[in-house]
């Protein structure tokens, strides 16, 4: 039975200045409209939300990454050269001076599957209503730490963000507007850290993502399509390069500003809390990097980690193509928890599939079960539709499970838990017809034990 979610009392503010609000009246719905469509992909192949092909096997032996480590001496090198840039702990940060997210009833947005849990952004804030930010990759401690379903203690979601046409950064019109048809400003990204140990007051705060400098650091451009985290090492795809991060080198700011980097011995990192930095990268082997050709490395649009007992855990990937798509198994290295590399420092994909499915943006494979976010088969491709949850077998069909909020973006699995963890990118607008509850972004968990 479908839960019913009201709309309750916004979260309290919190000890540290909470994101700016959003002006909702600024944004024209055509604007909202084009800024979406170009990622909407229909399903053609869909008749009474079943595919008419199956999922398949297909030839990966050609499918290859290459590591490349070097960002790793530079970030050692920063943090003994400036002591403000000195690691701080996770759980320590995140829970000092955060804002307050909502409980998931407590948020105008349904989730139309029985017995969903989760939030909402700050409510008002940008995080929920505005277009500065926009939300992408999901994952957590869940996927970090499979046993025990947390990290030192606590049970964290992480969501990686792409700046976009409400962003500081971003191209104004002669008004001094947003620029409507730009939504991939990308000039900025960031990751979300929220706790979530305590499912009745979820708390946040978030790191922009950087590159190392000889002199500092400097923001990472780029979409933050994917998210997904093992051990210590966050995975952040964008730009055709597999990005890694590690949790144990976050860097707190001192100073609350637009700069990036350190200045006069003040730690800024464009009015977030903290800055992260990339520690390594992974990028395609071959001439024309990846792509949806016959025989190039897919590109990701999705990722998660799988660590079924049926396989080696594995970072699984799926692209964006129609009418159909491939998902990409990656090996990894349950001693480093990196991924797994041979001679030359390549990584060689274990198994490929082809999917019957269009667009999808989120993928989980489980004991040998797939499940996808896309937009739904009959889907009028305008802003605020809603999208759909897909799950299929290997060698069946895929089906449609559930509608969920729209724009779903990207999906994660926690063993410990058996929980299926859902993120969209679309925030809530009443004008939204027909189905309103089921715009509005919002992170929210249900269970797949059964």
């Amino acid at each position: 039975m479908a839960a019913v979610l009201t709309v309750g009392a916004p979260a309290a503010t919190s000890q540290e200045p909470p994101p700016a609000a959003a002006d909702s009246s600024r944004y024209a719905r055509e604007g909202e409209q084009q800024a979406f469509r170009h990622e909407q992909i229909p399903q053609r192949a869909m008749p009474g939300g079943r595919s008419k092909g199956l999922i398949t096997p297909i030839g990966h032996q050609g499918f290859q990454l290459r590591y490349d480590g070097s960002d790793r001496g530079r970030v050692l090198a920063l943090e003994r050269r400036f002591r403000q840039l000195r690691p701080v702990g996770l759980t320590s940060w995140l829970n000092t001076r955060a804002h307050s997210a909502a409980q998931l009833s407590r948020c105008p947005t349904r989730v139309p599957l029985g017995g969903a849990d989760g939030f909402c952004w700050q409510r008002g804030s940008s995080d929920d209503l505005g277009w500065a930010y926009v939300p992408q990759g999901l994952t957590g401690s869940g996927e970090a730490e499979p046993r025990t379903g947390r990290w030192q203690g606590r049970s964290i979601v992480a969501a990686s963000w792409a700046s976009s046409y409400d962003h500081p950064s971003a191209p104004r019109s002669r008004n001094n507007r947003p620029w409507r048809g730009a939504k991939e400003v990308d000039h900025f990204m960031k990751v979300s850290f929220t706790d979530v140990t305590d499912r009745g007051r979820p708390r946040y705060r978030s790191a922009l993502l950087v590159t190392p400098q000889n002199r500092g650091f400097a923001a990472l451009k780029g979409h933050g399509d994917t998210l997904s985290w093992y051990g210590p090492y966050l995975f952040l795809y964008s730009s055709e390069r597999l990005r890694v991060f590690d949790v144990r080198h976050l860097w707190a700011t001192t100073a609350s500003s637009a700069r990036v980097g350190v200045h006069r011995g003040s730690v800024s990192a464009s009015w977030q809390s903290a800055a992260l930095p990339q520690v390594a990268q992974y990028s395609f082997v071959g001439r024309n990097g990846c792509g949806s050709r016959p025989g190039e490395t897919p590109c990701f649009s999705g990722a998660s980690i799988d660590h079924g007992s049926s396989f080696a855990p594995s970072l699984v990937t799926v692209e964006t193509s129609s009418p159909t798509s491939r998902v990409v198994r990656w090996p990894l290295s349950t001693a480093s928890h990196l991924l797994q590399t041979g001679e030359r420092g390549l990584v060689r994909a274990t198994a490929g599939y082809r999917v019957p499915l269009a667009g999808p943006q989120g993928v989980v494979q489980h004991d040998g079960r797939f499940y996808f976010s896309a937009m739904c088969p009959d889907a009028r491709r305008v802003f605020g539709e809603p999208y759909c949850l897909y799950q299929g077998d290997s060698g069946g069909p895929v089906r449609v499970w559930s509608r969920t909020p729209a724009a779903a973006e990207n999906l994660s699995y926690w063993p410990a838990t058996e929980q299926l963890w859902v993120s969209n990118e679309s925030p809530y607008r009443k004008y939204v017809r027909p189905r309103p509850e089921l715009n509005g972004r919002v992170v929210y968990s249900v269970s797949l034990d059964d």
